[in-house]
């Protein structure tokens, strides 16, 4: 198995070279069943969070994530979720947003908040306090710049659908 040759950027999207030539490293001995630390489990391709440098180049981060959402097949005896989702009991599954650092996002720990809120309440797990499809609709998460956030898009698309969602619980 070859490793793969990413983009190297020096402004934009941007992941730290030394995290994913370790990861894709591990990743690449799992998949030949050769030992160099512990092997990558699928869970951890779907969850894994690379650094984006301050200053200085890193890879392009669309073909790192491209690459991992191929790579995830490799691991032996795992079936796959699509790509950017985890599955969770009861047939929802749950998102992966992209981190965003050098434009605006939301707020990780808001949008964690809610979504793990949306999520027990339509897989009908206990929650404290379930979440509703209009307190999806409205809310309004702080917006970060130059920190970690989430990609607003994927965010504003999953709120849709998360609220589409409860809107058919209705009645249940």
């Amino acid at each position: 198995m070859l490793r793969p040759q990413f983009r190297i950027r020096r402004m934009g999207q941007r992941y730290d070279c030394a995290q994913v030539d370790a990861f894709v490293e591990r990743l690449v001995a799992t998949a030949e069943r050769r030992a160099v630390g512990p092997e990558v489990t699928a869970d951890e391709i779907r969850g894994v969070a690379f650094g984006t440098p301050f200053l200085g180049p890193g890879y392009a981060v669309e073909e790192v994530d491209k690459f991992l959402a191929e790579a995830e097949r490799w691991i032996p005896g795992v079936p796959s979720a699509p790509a950017g989702r985890v599955p969770v009991p009861g047939g929802r599954v749950a998102p992966q947003f992209t981190p965003v650092r050098l434009r605006e996002g939301y707020a990780v720990d808001q949008v964690d908040d809610l979504v793990d809120r949306v999520m027990a309440t339509v897989n009908g797990q206990p929650v404290s306090r379930p979440a509703t499809a209009q307190e999806v609709r409205e809310v309004q998460f702080r917006t970060v710049r130059l920190t970690e956030g989430y990609d607003m898009s994927e965010v504003d698309a999953f709120l849709d659908e998360a609220a589409s969602w409860l809107d058919g619980m209705i009645g249940r």
